[in-house]
């Protein structure tokens, strides 16, 4: 597969950069919406630190990007949340591989 462009930066998102934590977290994100470390490293049972680092390098190589603001709409609650820590969601690259990933699995 052919590297993607990271609209943000112009960056390079290669998917050999993903190991299979980050091939959880990215999928995690995609199917829960945005979160912070603290639940998503709760969810898979990992160390918080580890959940941070991992989400920051993320970052850094261009599969995600921090959620501006300070109220945030998640799935399933009726009223905005506010948020206390550094959110994450999938950069538009991200997304597109994974809705790509997906369709080849079916």
């Amino acid at each position: 597969m052919r590297p993607m462009r990271s609209p943000k930066e112009g960056s390079t998102v290669k998917v050999a950069d993903l190991n299979e934590l980050r091939t959880r977290l990215l999928l995690d994100i995609f199917e829960n919406g945005p979160d912070c470390a603290k639940f998503i490293s709760r969810r898979h049972k990992i160390s918080l630190r580890q959940a941070m680092d991992e989400l920051a390098e993320m970052e850094r190589l261009g599969w995600l990007e921090r959620v501006k603001g300070t109220f945030l709409m998640k799935k399933g609650l009726k009223r905005p949340k506010h948020m206390n820590h550094t959110y994450y969601d999938l950069s538009r690259s991200a997304e597109l591989y994974l809705r790509e990933n997906r369709r080849k699995r079916r």
